[in-house]
């Protein structure tokens, strides 16, 4: 009687076992399932919880103009370091805030933003598109500032 009462508690252990494997294994796939792919579509707000301008600001203050290249589109006749030159070379590390952004046809848009240099409150507006998932802008290297078109 007592190797019955025994053999039956395994078992039921064994079934319990292979229930909580089979509901793990479902958590893991559900987790899977709701797991979003990071959006660098939209340039009001990046992956990293602030605008594109700011993002690129950012960058540029700690000297790690590398790693703005993936978000920009440099013109044909000018490398990463041309642009790397250019950008210390200008006074580009004001404030910015972007208030708005207008679509225009085939995923282009224009920034508008909001800056503070010396207590001064100005407007300018940088254009940029979607390439490849990610919201890119424009670099217009016949300026001081090239972010800013002619």
């Amino acid at each position: 009687m007592s190797f019955l009462i025994v053999s039956t508690a395994c078992a039921s252990k064994e079934t319990n076992q292979t229930a909580t494997t089979d509901l793990d294994k479902k958590d893991k796939n559900s987790e899977k399932a709701t797991i979003k792919q990071t959006d660098w579509r939209n340039p009001i707000l990046t992956p990293m919880g602030a605008d594109l301008a700011r993002m690129l600001r950012a960058y540029y203050l700690v000297g790690d103009i590398n790693k703005m290249l993936p978000f920009l589109i440099l013109p044909s006749n000018m490398d990463a370091q041309e642009f790397s030159k250019k950008l210390r070379a200008s006074d580009w590390g004001y404030e910015l805030r972007v208030t708005n952004v207008m679509w225009e046809e085939d995923s282009a848009f224009t920034l508008s933003i909001k800056t503070q240099k010396q207590q001064t409150v100005g407007v300018e507006f940088y254009q940029g598109t979607i390439q490849n998932d990610t919201a890119k802008l424009f670099i217009f290297p016949g300026n001081k500032n090239p972010f800013l078109a002619d």
